[in-house]
């Protein structure tokens, strides 16, 4: 898995950079493992690029080939649907006098050399101070609020309009949405937040995804080391860093940043002030790459033997909740919680 993990990362970087890659398969099954991972972490497209630039002998041969071209072909249908559909959305948005601001996938294919090579998932709305009028317009009413969003279809396209912008379980989640829904509100930037808002809403959405136990972060990742790359001229390192102690996350952004300029080979240095340490840099990039850490706790368990191994998890993963929105005391509050929570249904 390590080889594979290693050549993907090299084909992504040479997608990205338009270099020649020095690292391919050296055969079939190896072709085969490289594909799953890739399509696991949602790169298939991206590293499809640069194998197109390959030497003909060193290109993948046979039904492998024909599985790279079908899902590169498939992404890019995907990615042509969803724009259409996004154009229409914003014709009918500002006929109706609603600003509309597009988050995540397609807004960040914007930073890639192919905008149809990252593949994105639903389309993504925020209606600055109109979310029941963005429900009313394209869902013909009050829509159930399902976490951060409504969800409803346009022309066969699902779209999430968010009334928040992230969890708001801990304070860090709550100042940074405070500061992204004002610079939203306030802000004349068009259809996508302002840089800092962004950059804000990126890293905690980056974080959120290295947290989940069913998605690898490799691509977004990728997206936090495009974003810091490609707004370069606009994010003064001092107001990141400033922004960052506000929301009590500047550990996170050193270690993402650092992890996204090593991935990507972009030269993030300057938004850099303190390495991490080294051993949860490695520690981080594995469960990035991995998800080793995802183990589920078994169901039905007696509380006392739940309680053991939530204790135990937690002592183990103390290294990673120094990266994570909560603090010491926000983390162990909800610990306890769950513990209860789980109890109390037991009984």
């Amino acid at each position: 898995m390590d080889t594979e993990i290693q050549i993907m990362i090299e084909l992504v970087r040479s997608s990205l950079n338009g270099g020649t890659p020095a690292l391919v398969p050296g055969d079939e099954e190896g072709w085969k493992r490289l594909f799953h991972l890739s399509r696991k972490h949602g790169v298939v497209t991206i590293v499809n690029d640069a194998i197109e630039r390959l030497p003909e002998e060193q290109k993948p041969k046979g039904d492998i080939a024909l599985s790279w071209a079908l899902s590169a072909d498939r992404t890019r249908e995907i990615y042509s649907r969803q724009e259409t559909v996004l154009k229409h959305i914003q014709a009918k948005s500002a006929a109706a006098g609603l600003r509309v601001i597009v988050l995540k996938g397609l807004s960040l294919s914007r930073l890639y050399p192919t905008p149809s090579s990252r593949a994105c998932g639903d389309i993504d709305l925020y209606f600055p101070g109109a979310y029941e009028e963005g429900n009313r317009l394209f869902a013909g009413g009050e829509k159930q609020l399902v976490g951060k969003h409504s969800e409803f279809e346009v022309e066969g396209v699902t779209v999430e309009n968010h009334l928040h912008f992230l969890d708001l379980h801990y304070r860090s989640q709550r100042r940074a949405e405070e500061y992204i829904r004002t610079a939203a509100e306030s802000s004349g930037c068009g259809s996508e937040l302002p840089p800092y808002a962004g950059m804000m809403f990126l890293l905690m959405h980056t974080i959120s995804h290295i947290t989940a136990t069913d998605k690898l972060a490799l691509r977004n990742v990728i997206d936090w080391g495009l974003y810091l790359e490609k707004h370069e001229d606009e994010l003064s390192p001092a107001e990141c860093r400033r922004l960052m102690e506000h929301i009590g996350m500047t550990a996170s952004f050193d270690l993402l940043t650092q992890l996204a300029g090593d991935i990507t080979g972009a030269d993030l240095s300057r938004y850099i002030v303190r390495k991490v340490r080294q051993r949860d840099y490695e520690r981080m990039r594995r469960l990035i790459l991995t998800k080793s850490y995802s183990e589920h706790v078994p169901k039905n368990l007696p509380i006392a033997e739940t309680l053991k191994i939530k204790v135990g998890r937690y002592r183990q993963r103390r290294w990673l909740y120094r990266y994570l929105p909560a603090t010491t005391s926000e983390r162990r509050v909800a610990t306890f919680k769950q513990v209860l929570r789980i109890a109390l249904q037991k009984r």
